[in-house]
């Protein structure tokens, strides 16, 4: 193989692959990028055997060939150089790697192309296009929820679901779903005709669906078409300019999780949201770390924040608010309340809640429709 490249082209396709790359050591090839000459360029593939990202860069193809290299090492030495072109050709029976760039060479160990796992191809049921910016959007108000190492495995993935409903109009509804069991994120999206794959529901791993976001907000704006969205039996596939993402998708049936949303939250309290956040910042600060609880005590145009710990101390602030209801206390986990406000576009925020033993409920309207369901703790 030897190839010329532009710094630049190069680095934006190791920063995409970056997050997929295997960091562990089960297996050493994981943690290589595969790179292989193509017509009029260069092909990058990295792999976890979960998820799998190719993508195609421009490039001055000399001869044809390819090489699977660290793609820790070669990102590391490409921040170091100019940005000029790269030269990179495979050298010693193609056992390593050269890298020149002006007066600088790096040789780095390579291993054969065919020793690397595929990345297996499928059309499967393709969505119709949807906007990068909103798919986006909805991963990310969706994400934050959903569960780590969670012995209950589903919880570990966004559900993702297309529906047809039938009020007020009948269309088609892509919506993602994320939860942890103590706090509920749902996004909702009108879609296009969506007959072709019928009644939809998949869910993916949590570090799919944040590669995916991190893919769209970069090329929101920059692609020549919409994402696509394919999904087999076993498989979700992203096709976005010259990228395609593969994601194994979790085996088994997501939790009911519209029995978590609450009905009758009558008690609605509407506050500045950048001022909420401050306020909830500074009282967590002495907080209980494990459990970072903070008391918010509901009073007539009026929340006051509250937290202690007995062996640093106490901290109360207070904040503006539009209510009138009759006066109660809820007590949540502060990093939970923060990352629902953050999920949240607007000046302001609506907490929807039935007193102190309820769930708080915030909803966002637009066109990505936005549900947040923080669970109340119990002390």
């Amino acid at each position: 193989m030897h190839v010329v490249i532009s710094r630049k082209e190069l680095l934006r396709g190791l920063h995409r692959v970056q997050g997929v790359v295997e960091k562990r050591n089960a297996m050493p090839i994981l943690s290589n990028v595969l790179l292989e000459t193509k017509e009029g360029g260069l092909e990058m593939f990295a792999t976890d055997l979960e998820i799998g990202i190719r993508g195609f860069y421009h490039a001055d193809v000399k001869k044809p060939g390819g090489a699977a290299v660290s793609a820790r090492k070669l990102l590391e030495i490409l921040k170091e150089l100019p940005e000029a072109d790269i030269v990179m050709a495979t050298v010693e029976d193609s056992s390593f790697l050269s890298i020149r760039c002006g007066s600088s060479q790096f040789k780095i160990m390579a291993l054969s192309p065919g020793d690397f796992p595929k990345m297996p191809v499928t059309t499967g049921k393709e969505l119709p296009e949807i906007p990068a910016g909103l798919l986006a959007r909805m991963l990310s108000k969706t994400t934050y929820a959903v569960g780590e190492h969670d012995t209950r495995y589903m919880l570990n993935g966004v559900n993702i679901m297309v529906e047809q409903v039938t009020v007020p109009s009948t269309k088609h509804v892509l919506r993602c779903v994320g939860t942890d069991g103590h706090r509920l994120a749902v996004t909702e999206l009108d879609i296009g005709d969506a007959s072709g794959t019928g009644d939809l529901r998949v869910i993916i791993p949590k570090k799919a669906a944040q590669e995916i976001k991190k893919l769209l907000s970069e090329l929101d704006g920059e692609q020549d078409e919409e994402p696509r969205l394919g999904i087999t039996d076993n498989q979700l596939v992203l096709r976005l300019s010259g990228l395609l993402l593969s994601a194994r998708l979790i085996e088994g049936a997501y939790p009911d999780y519209e029995q978590v949303i609450p009905v009758g939250n009558d008690q609605k309290v509407t506050l500045d949201k950048k001022g909420f956040e401050t306020a909830i910042r500074r009282v967590a600060l002495l907080a209980p770390d494990r459990v970072n609880t903070i008391h918010l005590t509901f009073e007539t145009d009026r929340v006051v924040l509250h937290s202690s710990t007995s062996d640093l101390g106490e901290a109360t602030d207070e904040l503006a608010a539009q209510y009138g209801g009759p006066g109660f206390e809820a007590v949540f986990n502060a990093r939970y309340l923060l990352d629902a406000l953050a999920s949240i576009d607007g000046d302001q925020v609506v907490l929807e809640l039935k007193g102190s033993s309820s769930p708080c409920l915030i909803h966002e309207t637009g066109p990505v429709r936005t549900t947040c369901v923080v669970m109340p703790m119990k002390v």
